[in-house]
C-alpha cells in the first residue's frame, strides 16, 4: 500500500517537467513555487458543449508560455501546462478565459497543498495585527513562506516543511499571539473541488430559473389563460392605436427576462463570436432577440401607422429562456450525480481524530523514565490538524483519519471495501500499512500517521479520477468536429427555413388558410425559423462522452480499479489480446525456496548460503528476497542464533545486475554469478550435464531454478516456487469467453513458463524474454495481421481487425511492456515504476479485476455510443419537424418555446442515460478452486467473493 500511495502521489510529477515555473500574483508579486511544476489547474464555469471547451482551450493556448490546455465541458475542470521557466500570471490565464465568455478560478494543485495551508485568522483589525501574525508564523520552525491579508477576510497562507511542522503548531502560534485561527474548510482534502463547484452551478441556475419563472408565468397567463376568463376583457381592448394593454404588460414583463435573466446567453454569444467560435448561447440569443425585437417592431409599426399588427411573441422569448434555464438546472443536477463517486470518496475522511499526546513527566518519575515512557493523554482534534508522525488511536467502528502504520493493537481488522472493493475485512499486524478513510472493524489500535491531507492515498485516488475525467477520449473528436460546424449549420438552416416558407407564401404555393389567425406570411415563416434555431442541440453531443467517462471512472474507483485517462478507457473497451507477466501477476508474487542442491562437496552449506545471500542482497527482485529470507533462516538454524537475529554477510563489490537474467559480483574476492542458464552462457561458464539434468527436473515441476557459480564453476542451485493465484485459471477462461486471447510473457525459462501456462489455461507462451524483449513482443502482438496474395505480395488486412493489446504486470522489468502496450494494467501491490507506466491500476491486486476493467470499459463505451445515437437521432428528427415538414398535412406548428423545451431536455436525457452506468454490476465471479467435501467426492466450486 505504501508503494501504491507514493506512485499515485507522483502521478503529476511524471507528466510535467522537473523544472519550476514561476507564477506571479497581482498581490504578492513574483515568487517561485516549487510545488506547482508546469501544470496549473482551473475551474471554468458556464460551458455547455464541446464548442465551449474548445473556445476556452484556444484562449488559453493564446497566452504566451502555455504549451497545452485541456478543458472538460462536463466537469468544468481545466489543466494548463506551461513552458519550463516561463513567467505566467494566474490573472492572465483567468482573463483569457473571461475574454472567451466564461468565468474561471484557480484551483491549487494537490501537490502544492501538501506543504501549503490556508488559515482563517479572527481578531485582526489593522496592518499591525497582520504583521504580528506574520512574525509569529515565521518564527515557527519549518515555515518557509507566509502571506497574511486583512481583507476581504483575515487569512494566512503558509508554506511549510511537513516533516518539521504542521497546521496544529501554526494555529497554536497564532493563538499565542492573541488571535483565533482555524484551517480553511477547503483544505480538508486538498483535492476534489468538483462536487462543490457542481452544487454552486446548480444553485445559480436554480436562482435564475425561479426569477425567470416569476416573470414568465404572468406572461403565459396573459397570453393563454386570461382571454377565456370573464372579467379580463379590459386587458385586450385597444389602448393605443389597436395595441392592447396586455401587449404593453407582456412587454414590461419580458424585458427583465430578456436582458437581466438572459444576459448570460447574450454575453456568452458575443464573446463566443468575438473568438471566432459559435456555441449554444448564439442560438438562444438569436432566437430570443428575434422574438423580442420582432414583437417591439410590430407594436411600433401599429402605433405609427394605425394598422392592426395581429399578435406579439413576448411569450416566446420569455418561455424560451425559462425552459432552457430549467434544462440547465436539471442538467447540472444530473452532472453532479455523475461525480457522485468522487463525493463519496471525499466523505470517507472523518472530521475528527483521536490524538495521543505524551503526559508531562511527574517529579516522582525515575530519571530514565523517558526511555520506556508510554503514558499518553487522548485529545480529539480536527483531521485537518494531523501532522506526519502523530500517534492516533482508532476505536472500533470509526474511520481512519490518515494513512499510516499500525504501531500497537491485537485482533485488528480493517474494512477497505470503500477503497479497494474487497468485501472481507483485512487482518492487520504491527507494522502493516493502513489507509485513511477505511473502517476499523476490529479492536482499537494505535497508528502513526505517515501521509496526511493531499498527500494521503484517498486524496491521490480522487486526483487520479479527476485527471482521468479531464482527459478526452479519442471518440470525443467526433463530437468536437460536429460541434465546430453545428451552430453555423443550424443558423443557415433556420435562415433557409424562413426564406423557403416566406418565398412559398409570396409565390402562392400554399393557401392563406395555412396562416394562423392574425399572422402575416412574414411572421408565419419567421416562427418556423426561430423554432429551428432553438430546437437544435449541440450540448447533447458534447455531453455524450464526458458524462459517461465521469460515471465509468467513478464506478471503477469504487470497485478498486483506478483509470488514469479516458483514452486508456476507450482502448480497453476494444482489447482483443492480453499479455500476462508471470511473477507477481499470474503468481502471488511471494516466491519461496523449496530446495537447495550443492554440486561441489568442497563448498559447505553455510558458506554457500552466505555467498548467495550476500549477492542477492544487491537485488530488489522478488526471487532475490526469497533467497535472502531462506538463507537468513537456514543460517540462523545452522549457527544457533536466537529468533530475530540476522547473520552477518560478507562484503560485496563490482555488482552488475542483468535484468531478466540475474547478477554478477565479487564476494570477498570470489567471482560470483547468480541467475538463470542464460547469464551463465553469456559469461561462458560451462554447465555440466548433471547440473543441466537437475535444472530440467526442477523446471518440469513448474519451479524456477537459480544457478550459482563461483570462480566460473557451477557449485549449486536453488529451486524456487511461486504459487499460482487461485483466480488465474478462471480469469483466463472468463477473458476467453469475452473474446480476449491470453498470452504469457516472462523472463523465466521455457519449461517453467509452459508448466505455469498449462495450469492457467494459456496456450501462447513467450519465455526467456528480457524487459526490452517484452516491449518488443508487445509490439509484435500489436502488429496488424497480413496475408499473401496469389502473386506473393504481402498486404495488411483491414484496420478493424488490428489487435488491441493489453499488458498486465507488476515489476520494474514490466514497465517497458506496460508503456508499449495499448493498455497497461498494473497490479496495485507492484512497484511504483510499473504503476506509473500503466493506464489502469488494480488496487486489490486481484486478477479478477482485469476482467472487470475490460468489462467496465466495454459497458462505458456502449453507453457512449448509445448517447451519440440518441443525440444524433434527436437532431435529425427535431430540426425537420421544427422546420415544418409535416405542417401541410397536420397543420400543427410547434411554438418556438416548445422547441426550446425539447432542446433543453435533450441534454438532460443524455446525462441521465450516462447515469445508468451507476448500476453497473461486475461480471460473474470466476472459479478459484475445487474442494472435496464428502467421501463421495462431491466437488464444490469456491467462487470469489
Amino acid at each position: 500500500m505504501a508503494m501504491r500511495s507514493r506512485s499515485l502521489a507522483s502521478q503529476d510529477a511524471l507528466s510535467s517537467s522537473p523544472e519550476r515555473v514561476r507564477l506571479t500574483s497581482a498581490k504578492e508579486g513574483v515568487r517561485e513555487d516549487p510545488a506547482v511544476g508546469t501544470r496549473v489547474r482551473l475551474k471554468v464555469e458556464g460551458m455547455t458543449c464541446s464548442a465551449c471547451s474548445g473556445a476556452v482551450e484556444a484562449a488559453l493556448l493564446g497566452v504566451p508560455g502555455v504549451t497545452r490546455a485541456a478543458v472538460s465541458a462536463a466537469t468544468g475542470d481545466g489543466a494548463v501546462e506551461l513552458l519550463p521557466g516561463a513567467v505566467v500570471r494566474i490573472e492572465t490565464l483567468l482573463q483569457a478565459v473571461d475574454d472567451a465568455g466564461f468565468d474561471a478560478s484557480h484551483v491549487r494543485d494537490a501537490e502544492l497543498s501538501r506543504s501549503v495551508v490556508k488559515l482563517y485568522v479572527d481578531g485582526m483589525t489593522c496592518s499591525a495585527c497582520t504583521g504580528a501574525v506574520e512574525n509569529v508564523l515565521r518564527d515557527v520552525s519549518g515555515v518557509e513562506e507566509v502571506s497574511v491579508v486583512l481583507l476581504p477576510e483575515g487569512s494566512a497562507e503558509v508554506a511549510f516543511d511537513p516533516e518539521v511542522t504542521g497546521p496544529r503548531e501554526l494555529i497554536e502560534a497564532i493563538e499565542d499571539a492573541g488571535f483565533d485561527a482555524l484551517v480553511s474548510s477547503s483544505e480538508r482534502v486538498g483535492a476534489g473541488a468538483m462536487p462543490k463547484a457542481t452544487d454552486a452551478e446548480a444553485s445559480r441556475f436554480r436562482s435564475l430559473f425561479w426569477t425567470s419563472l416569476a416573470y414568465t408565468a404572468p406572461v403565459f397567463a396573459i397570453n393563454m389563460i386570461f382571454p377565456g376568463i370573464p372579467g379580463f376583457e379590459w386587458l385586450y381592448r385597444d389602448a393605443v392605436n389597436h395595441v392592447s394593454l396586455a401587449s404593453f404588460m407582456k412587454w414590461a414583463l419580458a424585458t427583465p427576462v430578456q436582458f437581466h435573466v438572459g444576459r448570460r446567453f447574450h454575453v456568452g454569444a458575443y464573446k463566443s463570436l468575438m473568438n471566432g467560435a459559435a456555441n449554444m448561447d448564439v442560438l438562444v440569443s438569436m432566437a430570443t432577440n428575434v422574438a423580442y425585437f420582432t414583437s417591439i417592431y410590430l407594436i411600433a409599426h401599429c402605433i405609427v401607422t394605425g394598422h392592426s399588427y395581429g399578435k406579439d411573441f413576448f411569450e416566446t422569448s420569455t418561455m424560451l429562456v425559462t425552459f432552457i434555464l430549467l434544462g440547465k438546472y436539471l442538467e447540472s443536477i444530473a452532472k453532479g450525480q455523475t461525480s457522485e463517486a468522487i463525493g463519496k470518496l471525499l466523505d470517507l475522511t472523518p472530521n475528527t481524530a483521536v490524538l495521543l499526546e505524551r503526559k508531562p513527566k511527574t517529579k516522582d518519575a525515575p530519571e530514565d523514565s523517558a526511555v520506556d515512557y508510554t503514558d499518553y493523554a487522548e485529545r480529539s482534534i480536527s483531521s485537518t490538524l494531523i501532522h506526519r508522525g502523530d500517534l492516533l488511536k482508532v476505536y472500533p467502528g470509526s474511520r481512519i483519519a490518515a494513512d499510516g502504520v499500525l504501531v500497537e493493537g491485537d485482533n485488528v481488522f480493517v474494512d477497505e471495501s470503500m477503497i479497494t472493493g474487497e468485501s472481507l475485512p483485512v487482518a492487520k499486524t504491527q507494522g502493516a500499512d493502513v489507509v485513511g478513510g477505511t473502517l476499523n472493524s476490529g479492536s482499537a489500535f494505535v497508528m502513526r500517521a505517515t501521509r496526511v491531507g493531499a498527500d494521503a492515498s484517498l486524496s491521490q485516488i480522487v486526483k487520479l479520477v479527476e485527471n482521468a475525467q479531464l482527459a478526452k477520449a479519442p471518440i470525443q473528436a467526433f463530437a468536437d468536429k460536429i460541434s465546430s460546424v453545428f451552430v453555423p449549420f443550424v443558423v443557415a438552416a433556420a435562415a433557409a427555413t424562413w426564406f423557403a416558407w416566406y418565398a412559398a407564401g409570396e409565390a402562392g404555393y400554399f393557401p392563406d388558410s395555412f396562416l394562423p389567425e392574425g399572422e402575416t406570411k412574414m411572421v408565419f415563416a419567421l416562427m418556423f425559423g426561430v423554432s429551428v434555431l432553438v430546437t437544435a442541440c449541440p450540448c447533447a453531443l458534447g455531453l455524450a462522452t464526458p458524462t459517461a467517462v465521469m460515471v465509468g471512472t467513478g464506478v471503477g474507483a469504487t470497485n478498486g480499479i483506478l483509470i488514469k485517462g479516458a483514452d486508456g478507457l476507450e482502448r480497453a473497451g476494444h482489447v482483443s489480446v492480453i499479455a500476462f507477466d508471470k511473477t507477481g501477476t499470474l503468481t502471488v508474487g511471494n516466491p519461496a525456496v523449496v530446495d537447495v542442491e550443492i554440486f561441489r562437496s568442497v563448498v559447505a552449506e553455510a558458506q554457500f548460503l552466505r555467498v548467495v545471500a550476500a549477492a542477492e542482497s544487491q537485488s530488489e527482485h522478488p526471487i532475490a528476497r526469497a533467497v535472502i529470507k531462506y538463507a537468513n533462516a537456514r543460517l540462523s538454524a545452522l549457527q544457533g542464533f536466537s529468533d530475530g537475529a540476522t547473520p552477518s554477510l560478507p562484503r560485496v563489490s563490482d555488482v552488475e545486475i542483468v535484468p531478466g537474467e540475474g547478477l554478477r559480483c565479487r564476494v570477498e574476492g570470489v567471482e560470483v554469478v547468480v541467475g538463470n542458464r542464460k547469464i551463465l552462457d553469456d559469461a561462458e561458464i560451462e554447465v555440466p550435464k548433471d547440473v543441466a539434468a537437475h535444472v530440467g527436473r526442477v523446471q518440469r515441476d513448474a519451479h524456477t531454478c537459480v544457478l550459482v557459480a563461483m570462480n566460473r564453476d557451477v557449485v549449486g542451485a536453488l529451486a524456487i516456487t511461486d504459487p499460482i493465484r487461485p483466480e488465474a485459471a478462471g480469469v483466463v477462461a472468463a477473458l476467453s469467453r469475452m473474446g480476449v486471447e491470453s498470452h504469457l510473457v516472462t523472463g523465466d525459462n521455457w519449461q517453467t513458463a509452459r508448466a505455469i501456462a498449462a495450469e492457467c489455461g494459456i496456450v501462447s507462451v513467450h519465455a526467456e524474454v528480457s524487459p526490452a524483449g517484452k516491449a518488443a513482443k508487445i509490439e509484435e502482438l500489436k502488429a496488424p495481421p497480413v496475408k499473401k496474395t496469389l502473386t506473393g505480395a504481402v498486404k495488411t488486412v483491414a484496420r478493424r481487425v488490428v489487435p488491441v493489446v493489453a499488458m498486465v504486470g507488476d515489476g520494474i522489468n514490466d514497465a517497458p511492456a506496460l508503456a508499449a502496450a495499448d493498455v497497461g494494467i498494473a497490479i496495485g501491490a507492484g512497484t511504483d515504476i510499473a504503476i506509473e507506466a500503466a493506464d489502469f491500476v488494480l488496487m486489490r491486486s486481484d486478477l479478477e479485476d482485469v476482467v472487470a476493467a475490460v468489462d467496465l470499459s466495454r459497458a462505458t463505451f456502449r453507453q457512449i455510443r448509445l448517447n451519440y445515437v440518441w443525440a444524433m437521432l434527436y437532431n435529425l428528427l427535431a430540426i425537420p419537424l421544427a422546420a415544418g415538414v409535416l405542417y401541410p398535412r397536420t397543420r400543427i406548428q410547434a411554438p418556438p418555446w416548445v422547441a426550446g423545451a425539447a432542446m433543453a431536455f435533450s441534454s438532460v436525457s443524455v446525462v441521465c442515460s450516462s447515469l445508468s452506468l451507476r448500476y453497473y454490476e461486475r461480471p460473474t465471479p470466476v472459479m478459484r478452486e475445487i474442494r472435496a467435501v464428502s467421501d463421495d467426492v462431491e466437488l464444490t466450486p469456491m467462487l470469489s467473493k
